[in-house]
C-alpha cells in the first residue's frame, strides 16, 4: 500500500469516525432507544379491573397509564419500563403482585406506545413527574407508593426517589437490572475509543441520585446480562444507603428475570418492608 493510498484510507476512516460521533450526539434516538410506537392495548380478558387513565405533562403532552387499584392497606407499585417496547410488554410482570393485593400503575413515556414526542432524559423525567402527580391526585401519598424501575427505568425511578421523595420518602424502591451510568453501559459494549463524555448528552447518572435516596431498596441483577454487566448493578447497590438488599440471578439475562420467578422475591421483600415500616 502506497503512502498516498494510506493517507486516503486514513482520511476516510477519520471522516467516518467523525460522522458517527456527530450522529450519536445529534441523533441519540437511533442508538439508545427501541420503542414500540403502537399504542398499548388493554388486555381483553383479565380477572382484574384495569383502567386506562390520562394526564398531562408540564409541557402539555398527553400521557396515559394502566392502573389497578390496590386492596385495602396495600401500596401501589409504579412500574417504570426501560428503553424498549411499551407498557403492554411488561404488564405480565405485575400480575403476581396484583394477585397479592397490590395496586399497579404503568405509566407510558412520550415516544412510546403511541405518544408523540422525543425520548430524552429531561422528557423522561418530566413524564415521570407527571405520572406521580396523577397518583397524588388519585389519593396516594409517597408513603403508599413503591417505585419499580427496570433497566433504563432504573433512572426514572431513582430520579423520582431522590427528587420527588425529598420531603416524603417513598415506601420502597425496586431496581431490576439497573446501571450506574449510561456511559459505563456503553463502555462495556463498544470497543471503539470514543469521546463518550462529549457525544452522549443524556448520561443517566444513577450513581449521583442513588446517594440521595432515603427509601428501602431492592436491587436485582442478572449473572448472564450482556446489556448491563452485573458489576454495574453492584456499583449502584454499593453507593446506596441502608436498608438495602441485593439479589443476583446467576443464570438470568437482561430481560428474563420473570422466568426465574423474581416476583416471588419481590413479594417477600415487599412484605418484609411493610413489617419494618410499621
Amino acid at each position: 500500500m502506497t503512502k498516498k493510498t494510506l493517507y486516503k484510507l486514513s482520511g476516510v476512516l477519520l471522516f467516518a469516525y467523525m460522522v458517527f460521533c456527530l450522529a450519536v450526539y445529534y441523533k441519540p434516538q437511533l442508538f439508545f432507544y427501541n420503542p414500540s410506537i403502537e399504542k398499548s392495548t388493554l388486555p381483553q380478558k383479565t380477572e382484574f379491573p384495569i383502567q386506562e387513565v390520562y394526564y398531562k405533562a408540564e409541557d402539555g403532552t398527553q400521557l396515559y397509564a394502566w392502573y389497578v387499584k390496590p386492596q385495602l392497606g396495600k401500596s401501589v407499585i409504579v412500574f417504570l419500563h426501560g428503553n424498549s417496547y411499551n407498557i403492554e410488554k411488561f404488564y405480565h410482570k405485575l400480575i403476581p403482585l396484583i394477585k397479592e393485593g397490590y395496586g399497579v400503575f404503568l405509566p407510558e413515556y412520550r415516544g412510546f406506545g403511541g405518544i408523540e414526542g422525543t425520548i430524552t432524559q429531561s422528557n423522561l423525567e418530566m413524564d415521570t413527574r407527571a405520572a406521580l402527580k396523577k397518583l397524588r391526585r388519585l389519593g396516594y401519598s409517597n408513603r403508599r407508593i413503591t417505585l419499580y424501575g427496570m433497566s433504563l427505568g432504573s433512572y426514572t425511578s431513582i430520579y423520582a426517589a431522590a427528587e420527588i421523595g425529598k420531603k416524603q420518602p417513598f415506601a420502597g424502591l425496586i431496581l431490576e437490572v439497573p446501571f450506574d451510568s449510561m456511559i459505563n453501559v456503553v463502555k462495556e459494549r463498544v470497543w471503539l475509543p470514543l469521546p463518550l463524555n462529549l457525544i452522549i448528552r443524556d448520561k443517566y447518572e444513577n450513581q449521583n441520585n442513588i446517594k440521595l435516596i432515603q427509601t428501602p431498596l431492592l436491587v436485582m441483577g442478572a449473572g448472564k446480562d450482556k446489556v448491563v454487566p452485573i458489576k454495574l448493578d453492584e456499583n449502584i447497590f454499593a453507593q446506596a444507603a441502608e436498608p438495602k438488599e441485593l439479589i443476583i440471578y446467576e443464570y438470568g439475562e437482561h430481560s428474563n428475570l420473570f422466568d426465574f420467578d423474581n416476583y416471588k422475591d419481590i413479594l417477600v421483600w415487599l412484605k418484609n418492608n411493610e413489617k419494618a415500616r410499621q
